[in-house]
């Protein structure tokens, strides 16, 4: 595959691109290639589908890492989910992600209810998520028929020891199978309004920006499908470039590099 070119704008995948987990160790680099971006005045956007920190929490920790970002150059799906479902009305919520953002939703208004009580079921990324969790929101689903709001659908990611863990993708899956669930509405990525959103962010076309991530099927196919020049590194969650064999091929993305200080931001000479 050919290299990737130079754009107007960069969109970028956190854990795996940035850092390599949960740990938030930095991605060999990754520190410089982002300071130099921001050297050079490009306008870039991380784009995440974290929904165990706060975005406030999530900045500190990548600038804990060695970056230097702030809020305002991140749209994540925690903060277009809560957007989302208040726009919706939907306040009453069984929030079914990690204990520790609970006070996140209460702050903005919401309720949290059981799943007899709730208006949505809100799903995020729980490593401590138990099928009796799931059985606990049955009443919700199959009885009221209640919307099922997936913040995202990756189904894994990477853990702070670097463990596969089930992502939100897989309960979603197991709670859609029952056939009572109301509407099903993602907000994160593979979910188009994120995209749309850092586009927004950054002010640049889609076909003059470049996205960069370590998930080709939850990240890139929508990317590549909006019109954006798509990179897979292999840094994080796909060592190399096996997932591509499951996928179709109008899908794959353009570019296959190693790790993100692999993509030159500035003109090669050629004299």
């Amino acid at each position: 595959m050919r290299k990737p070119r130079l754009a107007k704008g960069y969109l970028l995948d956190i854990e795996g691109v940035l850092v390599r987990n949960k740990a938030y160790e930095p991605v060999p680099g990754s520190v410089a290639w982002v300071a130099e971006l921001q050297e050079r005045g490009i306008p870039f956007c991380l784009v995440s589908n974290n929904t165990t920190d706060r975005p406030t929490v999530l900045i500190e920790r990548l600038n804990a890492a060695g970056f230097s970002l702030g809020t305002e150059q991140m749209v994540g799906a925690l903060e277009l989910g809560r957007t989302m479902l208040a726009e919706r009305g939907l306040r009453r919520i069984c929030w079914l992600g990690v204990a520790g953002l609970n006070n996140y939703w209460e702050e903005a208004g919401f309720e949290l209810t059981g799943g007899d009580e709730c208006e949505a079921v809100v799903l995020g990324v729980n490593p401590d998520l138990t099928t009796g969790d799931l059985e606990g929101v049955l009443p919700a689903v199959l009885d009221r028929g209640v919307d099922l709001v997936c913040l995202h659908r990756n189904l894994f990611y990477l853990d702070d020891r670097d463990c596969r863990r089930m992502g939100p993708g897989c309960w979603s899956a197991a709670l859609q199978a029952l056939g009572g669930v109301g509407r099903t509405l993602t907000v994160g990525k593979p979910d188009p309004r994120i995209y749309r959103a850092a586009l927004k962010r950054i002010g640049v076309a889609a076909e003059d920006t470049l996205f960069i991530s370590d998930d080709p099927v939850s990240d890139l196919i929508t990317a590549g499908r909006l019109g954006m020049e798509t990179v897979f590194v292999l840094s994080g969650k796909h060592g190399d470039h096996e997932i591509l064999g499951r996928m179709d091929q109008d899908d794959w993305p353009d570019v296959v590099c190693g790790r993100l200080s692999d993509i030159s931001l500035a003109e090669e000479d050629v004299s």
